[in-house]
């Protein structure tokens, strides 16, 4: 079966390709910022869900091939539910790991899946909770670059998962793809078993 996935996150690819799950990357782009604007008055969880949609009919307006399985998603940090972002550069990503230092936060991940001429989405929510780090950790850590591409400036699944104390939920949500939620979607909705495709 063709899987197209809808995104160009290094991080989703990989998960993909360590699943053994075969598929296509579609390069294609959403005008996300205006989405942003628009959608900003919801609350996180339905945020990434809308972006997730976008970027998944987007694809399918971009290739219009119903035979194919298309996946996408989207995620978000969100500290008392204000959204943060990929970093703008150094000193925004070191206002916002100071910001995470000894307390909690979320994590959403928006998920959509588009096949045969119907669109089925969802969220998926993990809370993180960093220990007490320091201004010289943050400073170490930046100069790694590793926080230029994600959102809240950290990767748990590389150095930023030093920071974290705990975790209550999917890992996978905060890598940026609830595999399992993404999975049972899929299989409950279309009967495709993205775990069993052979």
């Amino acid at each position: 079966m063709k899987i197209i996935l809808a995104s160009k996150s290094p991080r989703r690819r990989k998960m993909f390709d360590e699943l053994k799950i075969e598929h296509i990357l579609w390069d294609g782009e959403v005008d996300e910022n205006s989405l942003k604007d628009k959608i900003k008055k919801f609350p996180p969880s339905k945020q990434v869900e809308l972006l997730a949609k976008a970027k998944a009919e987007g694809c399918f307006e971009d290739i219009k091939d119903s035979d194919a399985l298309i996946i996408a998603a989207d995620t978000v940090v969100a500290l008392k539910n204000n959204i943060l972002g990929k970093p703008i550069d150094d000193d925004d990503a070191r206002n916002m790991l100071r910001s995470m230092s000894d307390t909690s936060h979320y994590v959403y991940s928006g998920v959509c899946a588009v096949y045969n001429g119907k669109t089925v989405s969802s969220s998926e929510k993990t809370k993180i909770k960093f220990r007490k780090i320091t201004d010289q950790e943050i400073k170490r850590y930046i100069e790694t670059g590793e926080h230029k591409d994600k959102a809240g400036s950290y990767g748990i699944q590389e150095k930023g998962g030093y920071f974290v104390e705990s975790v209550n939920g999917d890992i996978n949500n905060v890598v940026g793809l609830p595999i399992l939620k993404l999975r049972n979607m899929i299989l409950d909705e279309f009967k495709i078993d993205l775990f069993n495709l052979d």
